[in-house]
């Protein structure tokens, strides 16, 4: 079975609630750190010929689109390298477009044959990003991944369900999706930190254990 390494790395701001990050989008941070990841190691995307034959005919040998020229900054005395996947998790992706995954990998000037996905685990998002990346290496179905997580709860949007076919009469809620979506333990009605502690209770789990574990 193939040896798998992580070869560099970055993270996003760690900002406050409703800061100055609170109104960037949670792909740009995730644009950033993917750009970050491959800059701190002298690496620069390409689409080898290998991806580039299973374009449509109608882009085949065009080269970059507009949009991935915009977020290529890289040097070109760099070394280039093939992408394989980009796999990012993401809990709340309300509002954000589809697959915020492949739109942070486009902003980040990674060629738009690149496959990527998102992972939505909660809390375990971004880990579990990395340990499908891990496998995917594992077993020979890729070579290169670049894996992690983003969000950005600031910018997590309400939502208005009765809007789709009319409120009608009387009032209506407006849902928090940060809450909805994000924190709240649906199937019996209470904060995820609730949950937390409650696990840690049932199973003697000491805070000492969970700062090691959140070392790792």
């Amino acid at each position: 079975m193939t040896e798998v390494v992580i070869v560099s790395g970055a993270r996003t701001a760690i900002g406050n609630f409703g800061g100055t990050l609170k109104d960037v989008p949670v792909v740009q941070l995730g644009a950033i750190v993917l750009k970050e990841t491959l800059k701190k190691v002298d690496l620069r995307p390409v689409a080898t010929q290998e991806l580039v034959q299973f374009e449509p005919d109608g882009i085949k040998g065009a080269g970059m689109i507009e949009l991935e020229k915009d977020g290529y900054d890289y040097d070109d005395s760099a070394q280039a390298i093939q992408i394989d996947e980009v796999i990012m998790g993401n809990v709340v992706g309300a509002g954000q477009g589809q697959n915020v995954a492949r739109q942070a990998m486009i902003r980040a000037g990674i060629s738009k044959e690149t496959p990527a996905f998102t992972v939505n685990k909660v809390c375990a998002s971004g880990m579990k990003a990395v340990s499908l990346a891990t496998q995917a290496i594992r077993m020979g179905e890729a070579e290169v991944v670049l894996a992690g997580g983003m969000e950005n709860m600031s910018m997590i949007p309400y939502a208005l369900p009765a809007a789709r076919w009319g409120a009608r009469m009387n009032n209506t809620d407006l849902v928090d999706l940060m809450i909805m979506d994000g924190l709240f333990e649906i199937f019996y009605g209470y904060h995820m930190g609730i949950t937390a502690e409650n696990i840690a209770e049932r199973y003697g789990i000491s805070r000492q254990e969970q700062d090691e574990l959140g070392a790792l």
